[in-house]
């Protein structure tokens, strides 16, 4: 099967990955203390202690991810490390779509990489079995079945549709789980229209919409290079062509436009308009909303604190929910799902409320999008603050 990191999923998320490629442009992470890394990241990179130093435990967290690769004596930050670290630059679908592209089986990052074997794509395969699945009706897949599938397949990852097709109407399932595998697969599962319950993969997206972009997934391929460094830097030299081949729009499924959900047009400039994109596919995230709910079970607006309730009796619910993480960014997630702590209900007025004052902080602070998830949340916050003070 495929190799992976093991109990690394926090240092995957896509928030996280973003602080690690800022800190990879001015620091050599190979090299790099883990006190330093610690104060710049916030993450704990343990153990603490200087026999350790992050390069010897993370070095599979940093290439896994093609942040960085060895260079000499150090490392150098890769084309898409640039990428993640510019501000509102790449989304989290556009970054693990080319993740998923791109990452192999054998791995250039880990030991036993040959470039003369044969190439598959783990992650690839993963992503194009569940739109392939969505597509026929089945939104909701077992990480064993993917597995699984991939086991007995001998696919590479670059088979059409009705090759996937075939596969996922045989069915096949494992009880027993390779860990690595499971981790890549929770890790992938930020994808805007994806979430995870525990070892359940779900789609959000039309039958349509999952097809057009199983269409639009092939492999990053190409001569590879014998030393597994340079092949990294290889493989994420072309970052920026295969993400701009993507359309990730999502026409048909159930999201409205950028200024119908409460970003201004006038300050929505182009560069950010992808990023307020990938914002509200989470948001109407079905099985994300459902599960939020089933949670939170509340009729309160958190930012006016209405009990709509109260004001509309006649409907059980009619808040929204919104994502307090920077827009690029997709729902986090854990070993038992995705992640619900980052959301929270709104009613409708509010939400649009909410998105016009994003819009008028970033263009204050000449930011496409919110650099974390701390500055998010003390924006929101910032928000309610004015609208309950009334300034």
């Amino acid at each position: 099967m495929w190799n992976w990191d093991q109990g690394r999923l926090d240092y995957f998320q896509f928030d996280n990955l973003k602080k690690i490629a800022r800190f990879a442009l001015t620091n050599d992470l190979r090299l790099t203390d883990r006190e330093t890394l610690v104060t710049a990241t916030g993450l704990p990179f343990l153990p603490d202690s200087d026999r350790y130093p992050p390069w010897r435990n993370y070095s599979r967290v940093f290439g896994l991810s093609l942040i960085c690769a060895k260079h000499g004596i150090g490392s150098r930050p890769t084309k898409v490390a640039q990428a993640l670290a510019a501000d509102g630059a790449t989304t989290t679908d556009e970054y693990f779509h080319f993740l998923c592209e791109a990452s192999t089986d054998p791995s250039p990052v880990l030991k036993g990489w040959d470039r003369t074997a044969q190439r598959r794509y783990p992650l690839l395969f993963s992503l194009k079995f569940l739109l392939a699945r969505s597509a026929l009706g089945f939104d909701t897949t077992s990480i064993s079945e993917i597995v699984a599938s991939y086991g007995v397949s001998n696919f590479i990852g670059d088979e059409d549709q009705a090759s996937f097709v075939t596969l996922v109407r045989k069915g096949h399932d494992i009880d027993n789980i390779d860990r690595q595998a499971a981790e890549s697969i929770q890790v992938i599962a930020q994808i805007s229209y994806l979430s995870l319950d525990r070892r359940n993969v779900t789609v959000s997206l039309s039958s349509d919409d999952a097809r057009n972009i199983f269409q639009q997934l092939a492999p990053i391929t190409g001569d590879p290079k014998e030393d597994g460094a340079d092949e990294i830097f290889r493989i994420t030299e072309l970052f920026e062509a295969a993400v701009n081949e993507l359309e990730l729009d999502y026409a048909s499924t159930a999201v409205s436009d950028v200024e119908e959900a409460g970003f201004s047009a006038t300050t929505t400039f182009a560069e950010g308009a992808k990023t307020r994109k990938t914002h509200l596919v989470i948001e109407r995230n079905g099985k994300i909303r459902d599960e939020f709910f089933k949670t939170n079970p509340t009729t309160v607006c958190d930012f006016c604190h209405q009990d709509t309730s109260q004001s509309y009796p006649w409907t059980p619910r009619i808040l929204d929910v919104h994502h307090l993480l920077p827009l690029c960014s997709g729902a986090r997630t854990s070993k038992t799902g995705t992640m619900l702590d980052d959301l929270v209900a709104v009613c409708p007025t509010c939400h649009r409320g909410v998105h016009r004052y994003y819009d008028k902080w970033l263009k204050s602070a000449d930011q496409k999008d919110f650099l974390d998830a701390e500055q998010a949340k003390m924006v929101y916050d910032k928000a309610k603050n004015e609208y309950r003070t009334g300034l």
